[in-house]
């Protein structure tokens, strides 16, 4: 069976903040590391003959480190992924290399701005003709809703403290650690595609401001790709808009 995929994206700053720390990979593009994230959402509809990669980096570091990090993941992956018209390379492999490429350009871009204070999340779904893999690093999160059941992919990493439930705690992994401090450990997991899928990719200023039954709603909804994008922007800009927010939305058929 030939799947096809409709996506859409959608990225803002968030009610609060000024700048924007986020950035994607869709559609083989990114933005710019000075950017206001996207006043509408942008689309794409891709038969799965090759594989498509989406993703989402949530910049951290403060004053201009943040985006300048995330613009780093992004568009390192946009560099690496066009190996993907040139060779037969086996999908998890791939997508480990792919990691360490992107950790070593972040790592690059703080040597750079002489700083150790810099890092980026990363969390990505890779399509394949019959499967899907998912891969993370730190709390920007997958999920994927499927026969009304929804379901987080992706695993958040970050330090567990029962004395400190409600605090937002430290990652454990994330883009921007060096080689010599120890090795980035992505978060790899494969999936079949079934035709109704739908999957979603978003940074925490979506997950911090709707719970996963308020994302769960909206996505079942029925609405379009683009249409459940800019539903979920809006209803995190009308929960707060705390943080900067990106969100991708892809349906299989």
């Amino acid at each position: 069976m030939r799947f096809t995929l409709d996506a859409a994206c959608l990225c803002g700053t968030g009610k609060v903040r000024k700048n924007n720390e986020d950035n994607f990979f869709f559609d083989g593009r990114c933005l710019e590391a000075d950017n206001n994230g996207l006043k509408h959402p942008v689309t794409m509809t891709r038969t799965l003959r090759r594989e498509v990669c989406v993703a989402v980096f949530d910049g951290m570091g403060g004053e201009n480190f943040g985006e300048l990090a995330s613009f780093a993941a992004a568009d390192c992956m946009q560099n690496t992924t066009r190996r993907l018209k040139d060779y037969f390379i086996p999908e998890r492999r791939f997508l480990q290399d792919m990691c360490l490429r992107i950790n070593d350009a972040v790592v690059a871009k703080q040597k750079e701005m002489c700083t150790a204070h810099m890092g980026s999340t990363m969390v990505a779904l890779y399509f394949s003709r019959d499967y899907v893999y998912v891969c993370n690093l730190g709390d920007s999160r997958a999920y994927r809703l499927r026969d009304g059941e929804f379901l987080q992919l992706s695993v958040d990493h970050v330090e567990k403290r029962e004395d400190q439930p409600k605090k937002k705690m430290p990652l454990t992994q994330h883009l921007g650690i060096s080689p010599e401090d120890f090795l980035i450990e992505p978060y790899i997991a494969k999936g079949e595609l079934k035709a109704g899928d739908v999957y979603l990719l978003c940074s925490d200023g979506l997950t911090d401001m709707l719970s996963n039954l308020e994302i769960d709603e909206i996505l079942s909804a029925g609405a379009s790709p683009e249409e459940c994008v800019q539903k979920l922007v809006d209803a995190a800009y009308e929960h707060g808009g705390k943080d900067n927010v990106t969100v991708i939305v892809c349906r299989v058929w």
